[in-house]
């Protein structure tokens, strides 16, 4: 209950949602992680598209996009 009026105030004044909020958390430890070991940039890079693309999947799937395409 509380995490949707969360969700709702971040949409109205902040114009995000909480999967890009994850996103941009892990942008940023990332970006940290690169800094201090370049050497891993290869599997970040990875991990990072497996979950902005499962976040995506599950935001279309919310929001019943997917749901129309598969029809």
């Amino acid at each position: 209950m509380a995490e949707k009026k969360v969700d709702e105030l971040l949409k109205k004044y902040l114009g995000i949602s909480a999967l890009r909020i994850i996103i941009a958390i892990l942008m940023i430890l990332f970006g940290v992680i690169i800094m201090l070991k370049p050497e891993m940039v290869g599997l970040l890079i990875g991990i990072y598209l497996l979950i902005s693309g499962i976040l995506a999947l599950i935001d279309e799937l919310i929001k019943g996009r997917a749901v129309k395409l598969l029809k």
